[in-house]
């Protein structure tokens, strides 16, 4: 009897390896759904932190650019008497001589065109923003009226400003009416502060008052790549060069 002849060729060899480790049906589709559930439980993560990321560095753009043209209206035109200040036992005052001329050269310096304020309605009130979990620096500043009493304009890059004669603070929305327009996120609420009259000008800072929506990040926080939302961040104060939790350190 003959036997049969095994043909064990490379190439039959090849051939056999490669059906021996070839995936069947199934298999391929048990292992697309698995990724396919990791890429829906990361992605959204991924999505936010990109945004999230996205908010922070068009703020220190919009912050940079508005700073620029306070200092300017500082040394040009010595517009000075726009400001907070607040004594060591929590007693404030606010001084708004200049706010009117100071805020009228800025929109003309940066050549904001002033829009309609029906925009007013995208933002939260400080009431919206603590019953959603959100917090105010603040809680006993009346942080509705500066924006009830507010002017918008509109940046030529997209950006949106508010800010009245009656109060020093400047509210920078850094993509305009596109959202989320969240305090924290792509809003910002700021206030000019003489830092307890130590400064020979006021500063554009968040100590005096400001509000975040839940999640959301202190300006502080991102001027300084503070990656934080901790509570304790809102009883810190502005010192001019970094924050210090004595409002009377250098």
């Amino acid at each position: 009897m003959e036997k049969e002849e095994i043909d064990a060729s490379p190439f039959t060899l090849h051939l056999s390896l490669k059906k021996r480790a070839a995936f069947t049906l199934a298999e391929v589709l048990i292992t697309l759904g698995i990724i396919g559930v990791v890429a829906a439980m990361t992605m959204p993560s991924l999505i936010n932190k990109y945004q999230m990321k996205s908010y922070e560095v068009a703020f220190k753009k919009q912050y940079s650019v508005f700073s620029n043209a306070l200092n300017w209206q500082f040394m040009e035109n010595s517009l000075s008497n726009c400001y907070y200040y607040y004594e060591p036992d929590g007693r404030y005052y606010v001084n708004i001589a200049d706010c009117g001329q100071l805020f009228n050269n800025i929109v003309s310096y940066m050549q904001l065109t002033e829009i309609d304020d029906s925009v007013k309605s995208l933002y939260a009130t400080s009431a919206d923003v603590t019953t959603s979990g959100g917090k105010l620096l603040n809680t006993t500043f009346a942080y509705n009226n500066p924006v009830d009493g507010a002017k918008v304009y509109f940046s030529k890059d997209g950006a949106i400003y508010m800010f009245t004669q009656e109060f020093p603070v400047v509210i920078i929305d850094v993509n305009g009416e596109k959202g989320p327009n969240k305090w924290g996120y792509d809003a910002f609420y700021l206030i000019l502060s003489s830092h307890n009259e130590k400064l020979d000008r006021p500063l554009l800072t968040d100590e005096f008052a400001t509000m975040v929506e839940k999640g959301g990040m202190l300006p502080r926080n991102i001027l300084m790549n503070k990656k934080t939302t901790e509570d304790s961040d809102f009883t810190w104060f502005w010192s001019g060069e970094g924050v210090s939790t004595d409002p009377d350190s250098d």
